[in-house]
């Protein structure tokens, strides 16, 4: 019961940090617009970017490594690692479709990466092999990889 406590609030936690990362890059004009000045340059800087970046990829890696644990598939984590591969590259290139479209898709793949998971977690372990399950195996066979 611990471990599927824990990885409910980590998860939660990763959700919420993609999704304010996500309406952070489409908010981001209007908010400038309506508030100019300090606020608006914080959250259009390097460090603000940098500190949400520190946030989201440690919680959504303890989210995946959880979530493995405890469902055994690796597709949820694949899903995940691209989504931050696209919020770091769109911090850190200068790409021709530009790091608004860049991190708002890496932000939607890191919380399609989540549901899954939890999906996977709710729905069940997939292996008798993972003893973090509070449950029994959903399915007969061994764990699936995706």
């Amino acid at each position: 019961m611990k471990v599927r406590l824990l990885a409910d609030i980590i998860e939660s936690t990763a959700i919420s940090a993609s999704t304010l990362c996500m309406v952070h890059c489409l908010a981001l004009p209007v908010l400038l617009f309506l508030v100019p000045g300090l606020l608006g340059a914080f959250v259009q800087s390097e460090l603000f970017h940098l500190a949400a970046l520190a946030m989201v990829a440690p919680a959504a890696l303890a989210a995946f490594l959880l979530g493995y644990r405890l469902h055994g598939r690796a597709g949820p984590a694949i899903l995940g690692v691209a989504g931050v591969a696209c919020l770091v590259l769109g911090m850190a290139a200068s790409l021709p479709v530009g790091e608004t479209v860049m991190t708002v898709a890496g932000s939607l793949v890191l919380v399609a990466g989540h549901a899954w998971n939890w999906r996977e977690r709710v729905r069940g372990c997939g292996a008798s092999a993972h003893a973090a399950c509070e449950r029994q195996p959903s399915r007969a066979s061994g764990a699936q990889v995706l």
